[in-house]
Order: structure tokens, then sequence, then C-alpha cells
């Protein structure tokens, strides 16, 4: 009998080990998400069109020289944070473009902050998976009583068919605005 039943100690020291891997799969290897078996987007079949795509989103207000006229948000960013059973269809598209929603959500949130519009991608360097685009906008900064021009780098990776945004690099945060997020929020 004892030697029928010798799987019965791996599998016990297996399962709880099992239990903990699985589960954060999705974050060590993201590659292996959705994304791989998603079909081409084509608004995401190239990184200036994520792009572009990510601040037309946040672009909301015309051209108005007064900043409150574009202060009505479309997107919830406790939705983005939520995660998809709780966006709209039109926060589920805006999410769709990033890597993640909790980078979704940390842009977003930043780019509204300044009131963000008239995005302009100024340069572009792809390199096999990976994007770096630079972008200039104009931004309402808090203390300030007039918009002014700012530069962002947009950083993507691609995974499957699709791009994605992985990070927004800022004067204000050159490490990044997410990472400056996770680094707030305790996030590792």
């Amino acid at each position: 009998m004892k030697n029928k039943l010798w799987w019965i100690s791996p599998l016990l020291v297996l399962l709880p080990i099992a239990g903990y891997v699985v589960p954060r799969l999705k974050y060590w290897l993201p590659s292996l998400g959705p994304g791989v078996m998603e079909a081409a987007r084509p608004e995401q079949a190239t990184p200036e069109g994520v792009v572009m795509a990510v601040f037309q989103t946040v672009d909301q207000g015309g051209r108005e020289d007064d900043p409150n006229v574009v202060m009505t948000d479309r997107l919830n960013t406790m939705h983005l944070i939520a995660g998809k059973s709780a966006m709209t269809a039109e926060e589920q598209k805006f999410d769709a473009l990033f890597w993640d929603n909790k980078r979704s959500s940390s842009i977003y949130a930043y780019l509204r902050d300044g009131l963000t519009r008239e995005a302009n991608i100024t340069a572009t360097n792809t390199s096999g998976s990976a994007s770096v685009i630079s972008v200039a906008v104009k931004d309402y900064p808090k203390d300030g009583d007039d918009w002014v021009d700012s530069s962002f780098t947009v950083e993507l990776k691609k995974r499957g068919p699709n791009w994605y945004v992985d990070e927004l690099k800022t004067p204000k945060w050159p490490g990044g605005v997410y990472a400056a997020y996770k680094q707030k929020m305790g996030i590792p």
C-alpha cells in the first residue's frame, strides 16, 4: 500500500504552491494574459494609433480658452480602478488601450487633472515589441492662470497583434505616472 500512494505527499506540497502561483501568473507574465488570444483591433494596430486614441478620449472640451468648459468628465476614474465589471462601454474602450486597468486609471486621472488637450506626436521610436512616442500637449496646471505647452513620453508594449500603453512619463514624473501611483499606493 505504501508504494501505491507515494504521490500523495508531493501532491499535498504542490497544492498550496499552485494556489499561490496560478493567480499571480497574470501579473508575473502579462504576455500570457488575454491579449495573446485577442483579435487585432484597428485602433491598436500601431503605437501612434493607440496614443492618439488615448489623447482624443482625454481631450473632451474642444479648443476653448476657458478651462471650466472642459471640466466635465466623461469617464469615471473609480470605474477604471474597479475593473471591467464596473465600467461603461466607453470606459472599457479606453481601458483596452492600456496594459492593465491600474495603468489606465492612474494615467487617465493624471491627464484629466491637467485638462490635457491638443496632443501632437513629435517623435516615434519603435523597436520590436516596444515603442516610445513623444507627444506635445497643452496643459492647464492647478496653480496656473493659462494653458502651457508640455511634453510627454508614452511607452508602449505589443502583446499579440495589439499595442498597449505601458507608461506615461512627464517632466513632473520622469520615472512615470504609473510608477508614481504604484509607489504612492505601496504596490510592488
